[in-house]
């Protein structure tokens, strides 16, 4: 099962610069689907090296597993729909465009995560990614896209580098693309993201504007954040990260 959003009326996948979500088993065949899933999309995204992005991504599902599933009191793992893995392409900030590979789990935090100190349980896995993407990984609050209704939980992700020329992203229309964010948001369950005049959205105690073809707000900190129309998945990305933060006052 896959799930699509549309743009202007069009499917939104990973080909156009949409994002694909898919279910994962909640048992231990869980890395080899990941596994089979990622190498089935590598062609259609242009990555150089398939081989670490399928390791990478075994990695991320086998630390879902034994770190973010929910458990009983005596270990035993309780009933869940399982994780899901998330592909989409975005901006690296640098000019060129980068492949995300994300998966959500249910739990916030990790499980038995040290306090001040390493997380040895499952450090291994996150060292191998942490090497095969030059630091390009990490975590974050997140909402499930899967779900119905969408619960909360936390999405790990790492990004590889895009060949330049493979596919060309749908980019929502400037004078309509505000629209398209709500749309976004609220597919993923945030409480009626609302208009604001002439061309922002009040996303909780947010506010989101579009303006010279790029959103723009200012995050709980009062750091402005820009983004242009074209990374409206990792744009709407971010807005979910920061409504769930402020939603249950995590760090």
């Amino acid at each position: 099962m896959t799930k699509a959003a549309t743009v202007c009326g069009v499917p939104w996948t990973l080909e156009n610069g949409g994002c694909t979500a898919l279910p994962l088993p909640p048992d231990e065949t869980i890395a080899g689907v990941a596994r089979a899933h990622v190498a089935n999309l590598l062609p259609k995204a242009g990555v150089h090296d398939a081989a670490d992005v399928t390791l990478m991504v075994s990695e991320l599902a086998t630390n879902a597993l034994q770190h973010g599933t929910p458990r009983s009191a005596d270990g035993t793992r309780k009933p869940s729909p399982g994780a899901e893995l998330w592909i989409y392409r975005r901006g690296d900030g640098r000019g060129r465009q980068e492949l995300v590979v994300k998966i959500f789990d249910e739990l916030r935090c990790w499980r038995h995560h040290p306090r001040g100190g390493p997380m040895p349980e499952h450090g291994r896995g996150l060292d191998i990614i942490d090497l095969l993407s030059g630091g390009r990984w990490g975590h974050h609050a997140s909402r499930s896209r899967l779900r119905s209704p969408q619960v909360s939980g936390k999405a790990t992700w790492f990004a590889v580098p895009v060949r330049a020329g493979r596919g060309r992203p749908l980019s929502p229309v400037p004078e309509h693309a505000i629209e398209e964010l709500g749309a976004l948001l609220a597919e993923r369950g945030l409480d009626d993201p609302t208009p604001v005049a002439p061309a922002g959205l009040a996303v909780g105690a947010l506010t989101v504007w579009c303006e010279g073809a790029a959103f723009h707000w200012c995050d709980h900190e009062g750091e402005l954040a820009r983004m242009p129309v074209a990374d409206i998945t990792e744009a709407c990305e971010q807005l979910v990260r920061l409504h769930e933060t402020a939603r249950e006052g995590a760090p």
